[in-house]
């Protein structure tokens, strides 16, 4: 495809820019390709850090997704260490720390999330080396190296990144305790039942629960951090993992005109409320034709395809995003996937017994599979989530019989 030379400008060092960047080469070898990161690194994966970068099992130099030849080769400049601390939207400039200040013509924000930060009483605990969160390598190589010298580590908050953290640590033969201020793991999208055979797994595992649990104050006496929960009980700690979710990355951005609504947000072709200014990502409210509806996603895959998208419009090819959600949680030998929306339903329907053999709930909406959720020793529930995606796409009626029937292969119906 042939386009017009321009300066082409990437906000953000995560999964959606370098796929971006990548996409945007396949389609516009001329224009000017600039990725401007906060981070020290080339882009890289995030799941390994909670997983087997922290059991040292994998490298953290063998997390990028592409070498620095494909970065040189594509001509693709990468400008690391730069803190965005002003956008001209008028002028289309931005500006940043080290004298940095960079023209576009078309500007693609992929600045992602950052971790909702826990209230202290004691101001002086956020800058406790031992009161740790996990963001980026090197949160996940000091993360790694208290592990391996504490005695008894709290997490605080049992989403998806949580439970991995505790997963790992336990690979270390160390009981965790995790604390949690709801009454079930990883919020309400995961069906009840399957959350209580995740925490029923880790509870084998030798750790520890409290659910429904406000923290009323935390401590510090010599060396250790004295957690107050309700009803008085107190828990006593040598390293406290933080893990309360976390919020688009869009603070730059809070006082120009760009609509920022749990996000940045942008139509079905990664377009915002300016000209020309993209966003994908963790950091993008998206409209999604299919659900007819804004989101917000925070995935692997999303990040990935979102950004491969958003570059075929700035690209000029004008495509729609349409991809079904899909992320995926490893915890000790147990798979955990989850395809498409689980909160907006009106039927409900079981496949499977057990993990051995793998579990589905189906979330139905007019008899159409909106989303659904499994779990399995392995990756068994993989295929059948992977369908319960094409038909949910397909927009393909299935009866609750056929969905509930183990003997009964989804892909004939597609």
């Amino acid at each position: 495809m042939k386009n017009e030379h321009k300066n082409i400008l990437i906000i953000g060092g995560g999964q959606a820019s370098a796929y971006a960047s990548q996409e945007i080469r396949k389609h516009d070898s001329e224009s000017t390709v600039t990725i401007v990161t906060e981070e020290k690194f080339l882009p890289y994966e995030r799941p390994p850090l909670s997983k087997n970068c922290l059991v040292d099992k994998r490298k953290y130099e063998d997390c990028l997704f592409f070498p620095e030849k494909f970065y040189d080769e594509n001509n693709i400049e990468v400008k690391k260490n730069i803190h965005i601390n002003n956008i001209d939207f008028n002028k289309k400039i931005i500006t940043g720390n080290l004298n940095c200040k960079l023209s576009y013509d078309k500007l693609l924000i992929a600045t992602g999330s950052k971790n909702r930060e826990l209230e202290f009483e004691n101001n002086d605990l956020k800058n406790e080396e031992n009161i740790l969160y996990l963001r980026n390598i090197d949160d996940s190589k000091k993360i790694n190296l208290k592990i391996k010298e504490c005695n008894n580590p709290v997490i605080i908050g049992c989403g998806f990144i949580g439970l991995e953290i505790a997963a790992s640590i336990s690979q270390f033969e160390k009981k965790v305790t995790l604390i949690e201020k709801s009454s079930q793991l990883m919020g309400r999208v995961i069906p009840e039942e399957i959350s209580k055979l995740v925490k029923l797994k880790h509870e084998q595992e030798g750790n520890i629960f409290f659910l429904n649990s406000n923290i009323k104050k935390i401590e510090k006496e010599n060396k250790e951090f004295v957690i107050t929960l309700d009803l008085n009980k107190v828990i006593k700690t040598d390293l406290i993992i933080i893990g309360v979710g976390s919020i688009p990355n869009t603070s730059v951005f809070e006082n120009s005109e760009l609509i920022i609504e749990n996000g940045i947000k942008v139509n079905e072709f990664c377009q915002s409320s300016i000209e020309d200014v993209f966003a994908a990502g963790d950091v993008a409210n998206f409209y999604h034709p299919h659900y007819g509806k804004y989101m917000r996603l925070e995935s692997y895959k999303h990040a990935q395809n979102h950004g491969i998208f958003a570059a075929k419009n700035i690209c000029g090819l004008k495509e729609s995003y349409v991809d079904i959600p899909w992320m995926w949680s490893d915890q000790f030998d147990l798979n955990l996937q989850l395809s498409g929306v689980c909160d907006d339903y009106d039927d409900m329907v079981s496949r499977g017994k057990d993990i051995r053999e793998g579990i589905i709930y189906f979330f139905l909406k007019k008899n159409i599979i909106h989303g659904a959720c499994g779990l399995a020793i392995g990756g068994k529930v993989a295929k059948n989530i992977r369908l319960a995606s094409k038909l949910s796409e397909k927009n393909i009626k299935i009866s609750k019989e056929i969905l509930s029937d183990t003997s009964t292969k989804l892909n004939k119906y597609l």
